[in-house]
């Protein structure tokens, strides 16, 4: 960049910065008129309820300049009594351009470009003002300027020079706009005011002077008042919000190059990317002010040489990170230094407002680089993180008091301050009365019109005008509410060619609308516009297309079009006048047009001729949508009358010919060139001849359509032969340059007086293709045509790709560059369909409504946070540590600290984390489950607010992994959060996958085995889990509580409650499957030896939790049905050895480990699972105000049956689950409500169905209702929670002995189990076996052995029948329809028969009454039933069956098909997912601990792990629980009784010693034991889970003395037991002889390889000189080598020996 380039852009901010300071002089000058603001109707009359500015606060004024332009003003006065108000904020703030879209509602986007000194900068903005024509931006210069009390930011536009850079020149589509000023004040107005009632108050004053160049613009008046006091409010909010979270450059010095700077809103972090060259002592830094000023600056930009300083708040911790790179190793590994200082006070006579002891300086300094030709390259890294303190590369910095001025603290020049300081007595009323808003609104009645910034009136009338723009709107809004009619509106008649035509279901017959959509793949937005708008381009897939003509080009967005088609016997030839409308968004575009047929409006509509007909099109638009940067949706609406004999049935036929030709001709052809913008002139002929490949456009001046001048005088703006304020004509064109021509041959006639071309890749946001601004002089042309042709590069020449010749001239071609990466994460992208919202509206108004409504909702909270935040000041929030040092020994701790930083990062690597106090251990005071239970409720605040703040990304590879330093968590272990989603699976499947323990061997490489210790019931125990550590560090062990749990959906009032819809809701419930660790104490009667038998080291897991979510199937994005949302949650502690770096590292793998679940859930056929007794609980619903529940509650909505344990081995195939059924609460006669002491708690249903044996399946069973109530008993009366029905049988004049159709209730068989089989994991059947036990003593249940084979006398008669599943509406919807189906496995006894009624024959007088009831019945009203299903292949059989076969103990059961289940059960039945039946979980905010009894007494025990004392005890058979809901009637059950349970103490055995906490890189071999005693231990590890499997055998009972069983009383069934479990020996893995053979044979050929490598070898030193013997007087060595490798490097060979002297 020349000099002279630099100058200008520096005269140019002189000159804004005179036009600021003449601004501020004329304060009081009456030229500056008052604008009224609109208020808010919705916060009319309420008070305020806090000190936040509004926008009625703000006080907007308008000034109109020489040329005709006005200068706006806007100030907006604050109490300036808070600290938070910092000018150093605002100054961060204003200085970012990244987060001016943050605060002004017209900004889209903004970035640095240079930095040309440490105060001044260029940027660009990019606006979303001009839409739906064209957006504007503009590139400007700032310079700030600052002292105590004073902030002043001014910027302005750059001047265009023939010798501008490639960032100065048009960047189509946007509009380059004039930025002539853009200024803030912000002063702090202390007591001196005249006006001391208002108190220290932060005055906010802008300027603001835009030149848009907008010829059509929807903006009036109020819209823009809106626009400027959105604006200011905004300011306020971002400041207070982000002013002390913002990292700013305060300087640097000669020899540094800033190249790159920008900061990272979502992260929060400033990249600073800057290069070391050789210093250039001639050059000094531009100062606009002499004296003081530029000696300042002259010695800090010395001062600063080869060094940055940087300005960090210390309310909150930063990391910084710093990287060299260069082309030589020498220069990247040339030192540099660091230091970190803060003032010990404050600046002397700072304000209150000020920060400087709140702010800390970072500073980097780099040596002299080593010749002239070095190039040092360096990237800074400044990123919040933690609550305090500064980390230098992972490192903890220390922070320097020094006493020093702030560098930020610049000197600002007195002519500006006394400008400044004038304006700070001046009162602008800022509290309006009535009587200042009646002067304001009379003093400004004019502003009440249009803004200048509209369009200007052409040759027609007023009224003409206006009737064409209300006919434009009119249109366009039927247009827009067809687009967004809903789907179920219209009626599918045709699909052809990939397009799909539909039909607007209407009441009324004579309204004919048409639809046609079609997605294309790899065609962007502008190729298919092009391919729309262009009309000869018809003529490729229309061969009836005859002609277009341009009739009038009536505005900016508006052309009136002639187009004819040519006769085809025996349809005649037709034409049309339409009036064509063109809406721009950055993702979709809308051409719309319809007939104009008035003559008044348009003088120059063809007459009709006689022998053509003109069709009347009542609408005609095209929606262009991008879904992707590779895929585009167009939709084409069509309601027209073609006349004449063709009727509109043909109109579907030309919408397909029309919207698969466009398709065609882009995808073959390219987007042709077209005109997006033209101004100062009109078109009068527009052609393109695809044949011959040639684009014509002819245009003339108008003045009327010529934007405004840039603001300015003559004083001020120097004008340069491209200035924009001479009179211009601007044509922009574009060009498909990869399909449509490969180059281009422009003439441009006359020609032209500046041309620039800028090509963006085709996958570029901001429009692909070639660009191209063809720029007149208006005085220069005059009158005369101008005319533009585009034609196709010559094929047969040579020439290189992407060549434009203008006028037989090369013209340079600016090339947007877009990383390799880049490209392909566009390419990767997923379609997301926009939403469909009106383009004729620009989006400023709705960023302003959006803010106002945000703000709104938080007016409430932020008077409550202004309160807490006065109270913990930045002050406060200083952290104790790192120690600040004094000045006199600075320099040398600096020196000192800067040489120790390698040994300090090798021990940070090194350390583990070590976590104090409470997160130490767990409390063994808390029951294991209370840890779940506690992880659960952070998953669903996790899940509830998924966007919280203080997530940190991680990692984007693959899929983000985000990360939390969570105090409730832990303050020491951050939170690793991931989600991915799954697509093809429903979570029902994942969950089933993450329960078992054998699936998670495949897909878990950490995994290593597992011991349950204590189940509850539903999927809910404790464990011991071991997880691989990986070389060199030990594995690791965990105590973990694990629990599964569903989400309670709400029912959708839209919908009907029927069964699809209930299950549909079921599946899309929230999954949670958490674990967290616990005491080891709290399992205390275990042996660690026989579980943990290598005293591993044992760590915490804090939370290791699962969401899954099965998304809606009728959402937005475009996933495969179903799909599953799986958001995993990690947070671990390794504990031991393992440094705090390789803890972090493998937390933050974690998260991964969703893709090896996807991998694998996707190659496995969905497991069989049991549906009742239901896995897991539900929750109940929650306010998510409060999610951090400190009491639990847990309602049992099935007491009757408990699920114990599932297993599923997916090497065999084999699934197995065992399960406890209270058959003596099912099955024993109930005593009446009156006589019971509380019978609500003791009332429950006895759940039956029908017998469906393999005999009478087909004849009884479909003539039944499955799902008809139990008959009740013949004693009592009493209510099912379930159904609320009433079930007395005192006699048949009940309502209850008749079913809704008037047939008898007949009692039903007892519902044991449902389970589930997916077909398709058993193409060839499968076999299902039922084992059982009655357990009449009720001790307590062992998972360790295998249910026991009762005898055949005593062996259950277990019924079963298989049900073909309907498809379920998440499969149904899905592309796999075609799946195998799902079978439904119903386990009854058959009770029925035993519970008939004694019933008197009226003619024969025989009684007829039940059977007798066999023993086996007898036995399960005196017991429990413990029974196990075992579900496994069938062996394969050589004929081939349509269907699957299932043998049930050796007996063949016949599969229903769907139609006769539907008939037999009924699809509500069918369907049920049990959801009513699983246990209901409810958290409580109270302040008690109240905790469920169900967590706490374990259901089964694996006795296998426990230890020899606690299997010595005797065990004491506890009664059975028959009221799960109330415990208290439990408590006073037993306190009835007087029975007394004995509990027993087993004292905790030793449990092994923690690592040693000594320091060294290999204190991880201190965590071995002895080596003596570890392979002394007759106790092998092993690596097969302990998976709890089901038990029933009944234990030896203890011999009871005939006096201790008389004085005992029996137990009452109605009391709750606790369940235990039998011991039973290990199984050892045994290997084969002939593996043993093969392992001693390679053991033998490795011993003999590595004895090969070893030679006998003597040495014998030989003396050579006397004088060496007599020196050696100490004897001779003898060497003995242990280790040889020969031929190592250059003929040497290593060696391992050990020496003896002698």
């Amino acid at each position: 960049m020349s000099d002279l380039l630099r100058q200008s852009w520096y005269a140019s901010l002189d000159d804004a910065q005179s036009h600021f300071r003449q601004l501020l002089s004329s304060y009081s000058s009456p030229e500056w008129k008052r604008i009224a603001i609109p208020s808010d109707t919705s916060t009319k009359g309420k008070a305020r309820a806090s000190t936040v500015p509004e926008l009625v606060d703000v006080i907007l004024h308008r000034k109109a300049t020489k040329t005709g332009e006005s200068v706006y003003r806007a100030i907006l006065d604050v109490p300036a009594a808070d600290t938070s108000l910092s000018l150093d904020w605002w100054k961060a703030v204003l200085d970012t351009p990244e987060l001016r879209k943050e605060w002004d509602p017209a900004v889209e986007s903004t970035q640095t470009i240079e930095m040309l000194d440490p105060t001044t900068r260029v940027s660009k903005v990019n606006f979303t003002l001009g839409w739906p024509a064209n957006p504007r931006d503009a590139v400007t210069v700032s310079r700030t300027f600052n002292d105590n009390t004073t902030l002043i930011y001014i910027s302005t536009s750059l001047p265009r020079s023939p010798d501008e850079p490639a960032f100065l020149r048009p960047s189509p589509p946007y509009v380059r706009s004039e930025v002539s000023l853009f200024a803030w004040c912000v002063q702090y107005i202390g007591e001196q005011s005249s006006s001391p009632k208002h108190g220290p108050r932060l005055r906010i004053t802008c300027f603001w002077q835009h030149n848009l160049k907008a010829l059509w613009t929807f903006n009036t008046t109020a819209s823009f008042a809106q626009q400027l006091c959105s604006m200011m409010v905004g300011l306020y909010k971002c400041v207070s919000q982000r002013g002390a979270r913002i990292p700013q450059l305060a300087g640097y010095g000669n020899g540094v190059s800033i190249e790159r700077m920008r900061f990272e809103i979502d992260r929060e972090a400033l990249t600073l990317d800057y290069s070391i060259v050789p210093e250039d002592e001639d050059h000094a830094p531009h100062t606009t002010e002499q004296g003081l000023d530029e000696l300042h600056a002259i010695r800090e930009y010395r001062r600063l040489t080869r060094s940055i300083e940087c300005v960090l708040p210390v309310s909150v911790g930063w990391d910084i990170q710093i990287s060299t790179k260069a082309s030589s190793e020498q220069v990247a590994q040339l030192p540099w230094t660091t230091h970190v200082t803060r003032s010990a006070f404050g600046s002397p006579g700072s304000s209150p407002t000020s920060s400087d002891g709140d702010q800390v300086v970072f500073g980097v300094k780099h040596s002299s680089l080593p010749n002239d030709h070095s190039v040092l390259r360096v990237r800074v890294i400044i990123e919040l993180s933690g609550p305090s303190g500064i980390r230098l590369n992972g490192i903890p910095h220390p922070v320097e008091k020094v006493e020093e001025r702030d560098p930020l603290s610049h000197y600002i020049s007195q002519q500006m301050l006394q400008d400044a300081s004038s304006t700070a007595d001046m009162s602008f009323n800022t509290q309006s009365s009535l009587g200042t808003i009646a002067e304001s609104a009379s003093r400004s009645s004019t502003l009440l019109e249009r803004p200048v910034l509209t369009r200007q009136q052409t040759e027609r009338t007023a009224a003409a005008e206006k009737s064409i723009l209300s006919r434009v709107k009119r249109n366009y809004i039927y247009f827009s509410s067809l687009l967004q009619e809903p789907e179920a509106k219209w009626r599918r008649t045709t699909e052809a060619r990939g397009v799909s035509i539909a039909q607007l279901d209407s009441i009324d017959p004579t309204l004919v609308v048409y639809r046609a959509e079609a997605t294309f793949v790899g065609l962007g937005l502008w190729d298919l516009y092009a391919a729309i708008v262009t009309p000869g381009a018809r003529a490729y897939w229309d061969r009836l297309y005859d002609d277009s003509i341009l009739l009038e080009h009536v505005n900016e967005l508006t052309e009136l079009w002639h187009f004819k088609t040519k006769p085809a016997w025996p349809v005649t030839g037709r034409d049309a006048v339409v009036l064509k409308t063109v809406y721009k968004s950055p993702s979709t575009i809308h051409v719309f047009a319809f007939s104009a047929d008035d003559p008044n409006l348009f003088a120059n509509i063809p007459s009709p001729d006689p022998s053509v007909i003109r069709t009347q099109i009542d609408l005609q638009g095209w929606a262009i949508e991008a879904l992707s940067p590779t895929t585009t949706q167009l939709t084409l609406l069509e309601q027209s009358d073609p006349k004449g004999w063709s009727n509109k049935a043909s109109i579907p036929q030309q919408m397909v010919t029309a919207v698969a030709g466009v398709g065609e001709f882009a995808i073959k052809c390219g987007g042709p060139t077209i005109v997006t913008r033209l101004e100062g002139a009109k078109i009068t002929q527009m052609r393109y001849d695809h044949d011959r490949g040639n684009f014509r456009v002819e245009y003339e001046t108008c003045s009327s359509r010529r934007s405004s001048p840039v603001q300015g005088n003559e004083e001020t703006t120097p004008v340069s032969p491209t200035s924009p304020g001479l009179p211009i004509i601007e044509c922009e064109l574009r060009c498909d340059l990869d399909n449509w021509a490969s180059s281009l041959d422009i003439v441009v006639d006359p020609p032209p007086h500046t041309i620039s071309c800028l090509r963006r890749h085709r996958l570029s946001s901001g429009g692909g293709g070639l660009w191209m601004t063809i720029t007149h002089d208006a005085v220069f042309t005059g009158e005369e045509r101008l005319q533009i042709i585009v034609r196709r590069g010559p094929m047969g020449v040579p020439k290189e790709k992407g060549l434009v010749m203008v006028n037989g001239a090369k013209v340079d071609v600016d090339v947007e560059d877009m990383p390799e990466r880049e490209v392909k994460n566009l390419q990767k992208q997923k379609r997301v369909k926009p939403v469909r919202v009106p383009l004729d509206q620009p989006p400023v108004l709705g960023v302003i409504r959006r803010r106002r409504a945000e703000w709104n909702a938080d007016a409430d909270t932020e008077t409550g946070d202004n309160e807490t935040s006065k109270a913990s000041t930045p002050e406060a929030a200083v952290p104790a540590t790192p120690t600040f040092t004094t000045s006199f020994n600075r320099w040398m701790n600096f020196a000192i600290e800067q040489a120790t930083v390698t040994t300090q990062q090798a021990v940070a690597a090194i350390s583990p984390a070590m976590a104090g106090g409470a997160d130490a251990s767990p409390s063994s005071s808390k029951p294991p489950m209370q840890y779940a239970l506690e992880a659960l409720s952070y998953l669903q605040s996790i899940h509830l607010h998924p966007k919280s703040d203080g997530w940190t990304l991680v990692s984007e590879k693959d899929f983000p992994v985000h990360r939390k330093l969570d105090a409730e968590i832990s303050p020491i272990i951050p939170v690793h959060r991931a989600e991915k989603v799954i697509e093809g699976v429903s979570a029902e499947e994942v969950a089933s996958v993450l329960t078992s323990n054998d699936c998670r061997k495949q897909w878990d490489t950490r995994f290593d085995s597992a011991h349950v210790f204590e189940v509850f019931g539903a999927e809910a125990h404790t464990e011991f889990v071991v997880m691989k550590g990986g070389f060199p560090f030990r594995d690791r062990g965990f105590y973990l509580a694990s629990l599964l749990a569903r989400e309670t959906v709400p029912p959708s009032p839209s919908r009907r409650s029927t069964g699809e819809s209930e299950q549909t809701q079921d599946t899309r419930a929230a999954i949670y499957c958490v674990s967290a660790s616990f005491s080891p104490d709290s399992v205390a009667s275990f042996s660690p030896s026989k579980y943990n038998a290598y005293s591993l080291p044992v760590g915490r897991v804090f939370v290791d939790g699962w969401i899954l979510e099965t998304l809606d199937p009728y959402g937005a994005e475009n996933y495969a049905i179903p799909s599953t949302k799986c958001t995993r949650v990690v947070a671990v502690d390794y504990a031991g050895s393992i440094p705090a770096a390789v803890n972090s590292m493998i937390n933050g793998m974690l998260p991964k480990s969703i893709l090896a679940v996807e991998t694998y859930v996707k190659n496995l056929s969905p497991p069989p699972f049991t549906r009742m007794p239901s896995a897991g609980v539900m929750l109940s619903q929650a306010n998510e105000d409060s999610l951090q529940f400190k009491a639990w509650t847990l309602k049992r909505r099935d007491a009757n049956r408990v699920l114990i344990s599932t297993r599923y081995n997916p090497g065999d195939r084999t699934y197995k689950s065992s399960m406890l059924l209270n058959s003596s609460t099912v099955l024993s006669p109930r005593r009446s409500a009156a006589n019971d002491k509380n019978p609500k708690a003791r009332r429950m249903t006895i759940i039956y169905s029908q017998p469906k044996s393999p005999d009478d399946s087909q004849r009884e069973g479909r003539s039944r209702e499955a799902s008809v109530p139990p008959l009740p008993s013949p004693s009592n009366a009493s209510t099912s929670p379930e159904s609320g029905r009433s079930q007395s049988r005192e006699g048949t004049r009940s309502s209850t002995m008749f079913t809704p159709r008037g047939e008898v209730r007949h009692p039903t068989d007892v519902l044991v189990s449902e389970l589930i089989v997916d077909s398709k994991l058993y193409p060839d059947g499968y076999d299902v076996h039922v084992t059982s036990h009655i357990d009449k003593s009720k001790t307590r249940i062992s998972l360790s052995s295998p249910v026991g084979e009762a005898a055949p006398e005593h062996a259950l008669p277990f019924s079963c029948a298989a049900y073909t599943l309907p498809p379920s509406p998440l499969h149904s919807a899905g592309l796999n329809t075609d799946r195998p189906p799902r079978h439904l496995l119903r386990l009854t006894l058959p009770t029925a028969q035993y519970q008939v009624s004694t019933i008197q024959d009226p003619l024969t007088g025989e009684i007829h009454s039940a059977p007798a009831k066999p023993q086996w019945l007898l036995d399960m009203e005196e017991g429990r039933v413990v029974l196990g299903v075992e579900i496994k292949p069938s062996a394969p059989s050589g004929r081939p069956s349509k269907r699957t076969t299932i043998n049930v103990d050796g007996k063949a059961v016949v599969v229903l098909s769907e139609k006769e289940s539907l008939t037999s059960l009924g699809r509500d039945e069918l369907l049920d997912s049990k959801a009513s039946k699983m246990d209901l979980l409810s958290g409580l905010s109270s302040d008690s601990d109240h905790f469920p009894d169900e967590f706490q007494v374990p259901t089964a025990v694996a006795d296998d792990l426990l230890d020899d004392s606690a299997l010595a005890a005797p065990s004491v058979p506890v009664s059975e629980t028959t009221n799960t809901e109330n415990t208290a009637a439990a408590q006073e059950a037993s306190t009835d009784t007087g029975d007394s349970v004995p509990q027993v103490v087993v004292s905790s055995p030793e449990t092994p010693a923690a690592d040693s906490a000594t320091s060294g890189l290999l204190r991880f071999l201190n965590a071995y034991p002895n080596p003596l005693l570890r392979f002394a231990t007759q106790s092998r590890r092993s690596s097969s889970t302990s998976t709890p499997v089901l038990s029933a055998e009944p234990l030896p009972r203890p011999p009871v003395e005939e006096g201790q069983a008389k004085d005992v009383p029996p137990v009452p069934e109605s009391q709750g037991g606790q369940l235990s479990l039998a011991r039973t020996a290990v199984s050892h893995r045994a290997y084969p002889l002939s593996t043993v053979v093969i392992i001693a044979l390679i053991a033998f050929l490795m011993g003999s390889f590595l004895r090969s490598l070893l030679s006998p070898a003597d040495f014998i030193y030989v003396v050579s000189d006397r004088k060496d013997l007599e020196e050696m007087n100490a004897g001779w060595r003898e060497v003995r080598r242990l280790l040889e490798v020969k031929y190592i490097v250059g003929g040497w060979d290593f060696q391992v020996a050990v020496v003896r002297r002698h």
